[in-house]
């Protein structure tokens, strides 16, 4: 067999049964890395990486022709720590500005391997920086080594942000970094998220300059406030903000928030994602997270061009793939994406599914309801008038779920009828006692283990006289009968979907609703008078007793399905890593994420994908049925940046 190179960098080969290959184009051509925002952001900062240097002092990564422009991966930190070992040969650099919680001195603390410098400016300017403490290979988190790795103390202003760098290179073997602190009130501790800020074009107190339009939108918001809170306006400019923090002081005191404190701006008191900022310009409450109710959360609504004032909006379908913007939020779909919709679960509810008959086998379906438990005493009498007061029998579905906590337990099942019975679980039979008789008891006990669904089948017969028909399951470590409306559920009658507990091809939902057992096997069997199967007749949307419609057909399929699935395919892919981005600018496989594999049947809408990880370069799809397949492969950065699909490629599934 031979492999096609493909055009440009990287190749990828379909290799199947008959040893053929097909030719991919480029694979490799990822977006360039991002460059600096242009906008500071609170709570994290960008850590940026430069791959392939040797050496383990920072001068060898200065020298480097990539620093600083072009790192090879950037990633985000929530605190200015690097505990993991990360690789060899590379180096780090860390730019942001750091926010003193109080005004005072304040004293910072360095540890790292290799060689680590933290850099230090008296304002946001990168220019006045200055290094203030520096170390060579210490263990982690260790920062008394030397004495260059505690700065001199700095005298630091509450709410003023200052610019610094923290410079790490590794040679080999182990690496890591932490920067520390101490000041008034403040015990030497890791800098955290809520004291940084991101490295930006702008600096975080850099305030924008006010379009015309802005200006008269925010006039009128301040208006409209005012109005509505029954102040006098003030017309004066800029408007009253003693903090600066962009927030009109009127507002901030309403809401619980401190005109005379900046950093409110940024928080997010409802968790809506918004800032205080956010939710003064969109108009919403900063106290709620929904503030329209419309069960969306503001933030969802303003991240998808919604309205978070109007509760109208949670109905309209953006995307136009039948799915409302409320339902595509609680099933955490993409509402702007017509390819990502909700897909239906089965719903289950308390109790059991119980299956009425006339006959004492089952022998003509009535119908299926909800029963809370198993636990009837008729009499003479039947459980309704389409039932007849003798010879009917019943079959009551569920699943059983041990409440104890952990390990396995003994549970005790117990069944008394007048006439006969049948216990299962999981399809076994633990009861087997099909006949005429009084009220009797019987019981099994089952070892479960915590947390583990086991179905629970009991069947019962009426042959004439009196009728009875009692379940109980009882904790043998407790002594306690527990409620089945507490410990069982049964899959809901009207749940739109459902999976084959069995494995037959065969629903859960059609049996239940036409009188089928879940864990028996009945696809063969044969319920009617016209010959038609079981199976047949779920494929044909048919009642498996009268051959009445009851449902659209299935998929036609000519006998039941073959579990040992040896009519289905296998296809594997094997590919080679990229080399380079759109730009030209290299990537190594560090900075490689994953391989991501769509297929399917139609060409134009691949609808299943895999994931492979990184450092993988060859996968099976196993169980594709009969007929032509196609796939393509596409890479994925750790920065979430994905290349473009290759060409599809096709396959047939004889």
């Amino acid at each position: 067999m031979a492999a096609i190179k493909a055009l440009g960098l990287g190749t990828i080969v379909v290799v199947v049964s008959g040893c053929q290959s097909w030719q991919y184009r480029d694979i490799g051509d990822l977006p360039a890395t991002a460059a600096v925002p242009e906008v500071s952001e609170p709570g994290k900062v960008d850590v940026w990486y430069f791959d392939a240097i040797t050496g383990n002092n920072v001068q060898s990564m200065l020298d480097a022709e990539k620093y600083p422009d072009s790192p090879d991966q950037i990633a985000e930190f929530s605190e200015l720590r690097q505990a993991v070992s990360r690789g060899n040969n590379y180096g780090t650099l860390i730019r942001g500005f750091v926010a003193p919680p109080t005004t005072g001195e304040y004293t910072f603390y360095i540890s790292g391997d290799d060689e680590t410098q933290l850099w230090l400016s008296d304002s946001q300017s990168p220019d006045t920086a200055v290094q203030i403490a520096m170390t060579m290979s210490t263990p982690v988190d260790n920062f008394s080594r030397y004495s260059s790795q505690t700065s001199g103390v700095h005298y630091l202003e509450a709410g003023k942000k200052y610019y610094f760098e923290l410079r790490h290179k590794e040679g080999g073997w182990d690496d890591h970094f932490t920067v520390a602190w101490s000041g008034p009130g403040l015990s030497q501790q890791v800098i955290k998220g809520e004291h940084l800020f991101s490295w930006a074009t702008k600096g975080p107190d850099t305030k924008p300059e006010m379009s015309a339009e802005d200006a008269y939108v925010l006039g009128y918001k301040i208006g409209y406030f005012d109005a509505e809170q029954g102040l006098s306006f003030s017309g004066t400019y800029p408007p009253l903000d003693e903090d600066g923090d962009n927030l009109y002081d009127n507002w901030e005191t309403l809401y619980g928030l401190d005109p005379k404190n900046p950093g409110d701006a940024t928080s997010d008191t409802d968790d809506d994602l918004l800032t205080a900022l956010d939710e003064f310009w969109a108009r919403t409450n900063p106290q709620l997270e929904d503030s329209d109710g419309d069960g969306l959360p503001d933030g969802y609504e303003y991240a998808y061009g919604l309205n978070p004032t109007d509760p109208g909006d949670a109905s309209v379908d953006t995307d136009g793939d039948g799915y409302s913007a409320l339902e595509e939020y609680q099933a955490g779909t993409n509402p702007d994406d017509p390819a990502e919709f909700p897909v239906a679960e089965p719903i289950y509810a308390a109790g059991f599914a119980g299956q009425y008959f006339t006959g004492i086998n089952f022998d003509n379906f009535i119908y299926t309801r909800k029963d809370n438990e198993v636990n009837f005493s008729w009499g003479n009498g039947s459980p309704s008038a389409d039932i007849p007061n003798d010879r009917y029998s019943v079959r009551w579905q569920g699943w059983f779920t041990p409440p104890h906590a952990e390990g396995t337990r003994d549970y005790v099942f117990s069944t008394t009828t007048d006439d006969g019975t049948r216990l299962l679980l999981n399809g076994a039979t633990v009861i087997d006692q099909w006949k005429n008789q009084s009220p009797t008891t019987y019981t099994a006990t089952a070892n479960l283990p915590a947390g583990t669904p086991v179905a629970v089948t009991m069947e019962y017969f009426e042959s004439g006289w009196g009728a009875t028909a009692r379940l109980t399951i009882t904790d043998s470590t407790t002594g306690i009968v527990l409620p089945a409306l507490d410990v069982v559920q049964h899959l809901a009658l009207d749940s739109e979907v459902a999976e084959s507990s069995l494995g037959d091809g065969i629903d859960d939902l059609y049996k239940l609703r036409y009188g089928l057992p879940i864990m028996q096997p009945s696809a063969t069997r044969i319920l009617n008078n016209s010959g038609v199967t079981v199976f047949d007749a779920y494929q044909s949307g048919l009642h498996p007793y009268t051959l009445e419609t009851v449902s659209e057909p299935e998929a036609p399929v000519t006998s039941a399905p073959d579990n040992n699935g040896d009519a289905l395919g296998t296809v594997t892919l094997s590919w080679t890593p990229p080399g380079t981005r759109v730009d030209g600018s290299s990537i190594s496989l560090s900075e490689i994420s994953v391989y991501r594999i769509s297929y399917g049947q139609d060409s134009n809408n691949l609808s299943q994908s895999v994931d492979v990880p990184a450092g993988t370069t060859q996968t099976t799809i196993n169980d594709l049925p009969t007929g032509s397949w196609f796939f393509t492969i596409r890479v994925i950065d750790t920065n979430g940046l994905s290349s473009e699909p290759s060409d599809p490629v096709a396959y047939t599934v004889q």
